[in-house]
């Protein structure tokens, strides 16, 4: 891939896979890092570090200097957190880096998420085309602003701006749908419902594959293209597998019906008490893990040529191996 390439967020989860996957091609990669965070060692002499975050203006417009393209990970991801922060991170920030694509006419691959879908997720196919639905949370609530914004930018000013809606992105060092998954499984060893409605998983090699492909594709400049898996893997299986592979047992199954309520009275509970800590069951959480998911993939398919590499079992295989070098 044509560089110099900027990617925001690249110490993420995400990130990291991105950035190992630019390097593979050649790419010359410039990785925004904030400023405490340690970097992998196996980026030495290899990637480009800039320390800073997305909210710093400056400092984004700076670096935009020169890249041909920019891929935008950097967000607040959590179900639970204050509303400001969110707003100043993941939509401001978006922002600072569409306006530093402006500057130099570079192309921007900006990572969304199927959580733009908000209520339509418990209802029908999630088609990049369905309007926005009710969103849960500040989650959601930015995402949808950030994504206004990009489509804005294309719209207005013809930046070539690409979004794409990762659905729930899973591997080794996965932090939501891994670490945090397994610590509720130990502290709150239930799945609401009965756990038989797709997870809507991908790998994120497969979603990292997707990015590249779409900061390739010059018509897909204006596009909104969907990261998923044609993969049947419910809820119930994804949690006993990542169980068994964790050591511990899997959760038992609890009643639906109740669990709204419950979300809500405990986020109401956490909001009045001020507590840091992010509740045992949000909405935005609930949201995300009582939808049967049916996330079609078609259009990165005909328009990118997408297809998943990595398989479901292959994927775990992964995610085994992983737990076996934490020891």
């Amino acid at each position: 891939m044509e560089g110099p390439v900027l990617i925001t967020g690249a110490n993420g989860f995400i990130g990291r896979r991105l950035t190992r996957r630019l390097l593979a091609e050649g790419t010359e990669v410039h990785a925004l890092v904030l400023p405490n965070e340690p970097i992998p060692i196996d980026w030495e002499g290899e990637v480009i570090i800039h320390r800073g975050d997305v909210t710093q203006r400056e400092t984004i417009l700076a670096l935009g200097r020169g890249k041909k393209k920019i891929f935008h990970l950097a967000a607040v991801v959590s179900d639970w957190g204050p509303e400001a922060l969110y707003q100043q991170v993941t939509v401001g920030g978006t922002q600072n880096v569409l306006d530093a694509a402006l500057r130099e006419g570079a192309q921007v691959v900006l990572a969304s998420s199927i959580i733009v879908y908000g209520n339509q997720l418990q209802k029908e196919k999630c088609h990049e085309a369905l309007p926005y639905g009710r969103a849960f949370g500040p989650y959601s609530r930015a995402k949808q602003a950030q994504e206004k914004l990009a489509r804005a930018y294309f719209e207005k000013h013809g930046l070539p701006v690409v979004i794409i809606r990762p659905a729930n992105v899973y591997g080794p060092g996965c932090r939501p749908w891994v670490h945090e998954l397994i610590q509720a499984m130990q502290d709150w060893p239930v799945i609401v419902g009965k756990g038989d409605n797709n997870a809507g998983l991908v790998y994120v090699d497969n979603l990292a594959d997707l990015m590249v492909l779409a900061a390739g594709t010059p018509k897909a400049a204006g596009q909104i293209y969907n990261a998923a898996e044609d993969n049947p893997t419910n809820w119930k299986q994804y949690t006993s597998d990542l169980a068994r592979l964790a050591g511990i047992a899997p959760p038992r199954s609890v009643p639906r019906l109740g669990a709204w309520p419950v979300a809500s009275a405990m986020e109401t509970a956490w909001k009045w008490l001020g507590l840091k800590s992010r509740p045992h069951l949000t909405r935005e959480a609930l949201n995300l893990i009582t939808a049967n998911y049916d996330i079609p993939i078609r259009k990165a398919r005909q328009e990118l040529g997408y297809e998943p590499v990595v398989s479901y079992e292959e994927g775990m295989e992964q995610i085994g191996e992983y737990f076996r070098r934490l020891g």
